[in-house]
């Protein structure tokens, strides 16, 4: 990382093959680049901390004197990202297998949880054209605290997968994923979601065994749009209304909250507000049979998927949706990549460098 290094190494050819072979820079992890592995590293790490111009003026000179271009940390980055992403299509998993100490409910049942969702990345068209963004898909397997366990999980006990994916492929990784750390010895599988399109025909097809629960919030949240779209001038009214509703949601389920609005009378109300009860009783119709919240919190589960929004923002969004961010399409989808890695379970990232350096 300090410097340049002039190294005097053998050279062999084969007549046969018609083929050279060098066997110090194997010892060495030397590859086509002109950086090290431990200055691709650490110029990779820059790059996913910060803009690649700031990672390259300030961050690599100031913390080891490592002076590179802004257009070399970004190919270093990028490249390292790509390199991923081929290496996890190609089946490939890092670290050794390991089962997680899964925590336990209110039965004593060991829990494990799978969450999906996706975020929009901003995107640039060749000559700093226009082009539409991407929605890059994070998808996470974890072990959360449990108040009703006495034993805690292992530090930062997640696995992240970012990029943009199609579902199928995501689907076979995150498995994979989940059979390093004993997704299968768990017994009581969990997957959570805010109800965006397809994520739950996902869950049910990589997941089979996975008890799908909706997040509480976003329920909650039609319920307050409802409640805006009937009494928009009556603020008092319809707080009443809405905290009523979303009590009745949590402590009785998703049929209670059913047979409340379909009772509802919107008769004297405006067409738009009876549009917008037909619209959320049909919702709640939708997706009763994954709100039955009173056996969720008895059994000591979560209902919110507050964690996988978390990670959208801290995987992909600290980094890629900047101010005046626009993103090309591969160097994004190499980066969403990289980030999940780097922010996983500890031991991920660096059985990727020690395993596949160049």
């Amino acid at each position: 990382m300090l410097g340049v290094i002039r190294i005097q190494r053998c050279y062999y050819h084969c007549r046969a093959c018609r083929r050279g072979h060098v066997p110090l820079d194997q010892e060495l992890r030397l590859g086509p680049t002109l950086l090290t592995p431990a200055a691709s590293e650490v110029a990779s790490i820059a790059g996913l901390q910060s803009s690649f111009a700031q990672a390259a003026e300030v961050t690599l000179q100031k913390l080891c004197g490592l002076r590179l271009s802004e257009s070399t940390v970004e190919r270093v980055t990028e490249g390292t990202g790509q390199r991923l992403a081929k290496l996890l299509d190609e089946k490939t998993t890092f670290g050794q297998q390991q089962l997680w100490p899964w925590q336990r409910d209110t039965r004593g049942k060991t829990c494990a949880y799978v969450s999906l969702d996706a975020i929009g990345v901003r995107q640039q068209g060749p000559q700093a054209g226009k082009a539409e963004g991407r929605m890059a898909y994070v998808g996470m397997i974890y072990n959360p605290n449990s108040p009703h366990d006495q034993q805690r999980p292992m530090p930062h006990s997640v696995r992240y997968l970012a990029g943009f994916y199609e579902l199928d492929a995501l689907g076979l990784q995150m498995r994979r994923q989940a059979a390093q750390v004993g997704w299968d010895e768990a017994e009581q599988q969990i997957a959570l979601t805010d109800g965006g399109s397809g994520l739950e025909a996902f869950l049910r097809k990589n997941f089979p065994l996975a008890e799908c629960i909706l997040d509480f919030w976003h329920a909650s949240q039609h319920l307050t749009e409802l409640g805006l779209a009937l009494w928009p001038d009556d603020e008092a009214r319809r707080h009443q209304h809405v905290s009523a509703w979303c009590h009745e949601l949590k402590q009785q389920g998703g049929l209670a909250i059913i047979r409340t609005l379909a009772a509802l009378d919107v008769a004297q109300h405006a067409a738009s507000a009876r549009e917008a009860h037909t619209g959320c009783l049909r919702y709640f119709q939708n997706h009763q049979h994954r709100m039955d919240y009173p056996r969720y919190l008895v059994n000591g589960w979560q209902i919110g998927s507050g964690p996988v929004e978390s990670a959208c923002k801290t995987v992909v969004g600290n980094r890629l949706k900047g101010s005046g961010m626009r993103w090309g399409e591969d160097g994004s989808d190499a980066v969403c990549h990289l980030r999940a890695l780097y922010l996983s379970q500890p031991g991920q990232w660096e059985s990727f460098w020690l395993n596949h350096p160049n």
